[in-house]
């Protein structure tokens, strides 16, 4: 879980601790690659928020997929993925949630992301936001 917001880590960690995941906290991406360099713990995926000071969620999301690929990430923002996203030419936007979300939502997109094929999360977005869920 990587989020400069503590209130945000603390929040999340403590829902997926009640689901019953194991959740290892870091307050930007410089933080999270640090305690994934040590290679003394396995990562089934890293959830990251995309603005951060020092490293932001975009560029830890390239370093984790080049040490390790097969780690699934889950980004989350604010700010809506077609924005951060270079999704030109056919490419989709990469397993997202859109803040505010729900507990149900985050529990659910984190298990499916854990479980099965990326392209079948669902996207959170507001209602009246413009854009539908994929």
């Amino acid at each position: 879980m990587v989020d400069d917001e503590s209130v945000v880590r603390m929040f999340v960690a403590r829902v997926l601790e009640s689901e019953g995941y194991t959740v290892l906290s870091a307050s930007d991406g410089a933080q999270a690659l640090e305690i994934l360099d040590l290679g003394e713990i396995s990562v089934d995926l890293v959830l990251t928020d995309i603005h951060m000071p020092r490293l932001g969620g975009v560029e830890l999301g390239r370093r984790v997929a080049a040490l390790e690929s097969s780690v699934p990430v889950l980004y989350m923002s604010a700010e809506l993925p077609d924005t951060i996203f270079d999704v030109g030419a056919g490419l989709t936007i990469p397993p997202f949630l859109l803040k505010p979300f729900s507990i149900a939502t985050l529990v659910a997109n984190v298990g499916r992301l854990l479980t099965a094929a990326p392209e079948r999360l669902d996207v959170h977005r507001p209602e009246g936001s413009g854009h539908d869920a994929q």
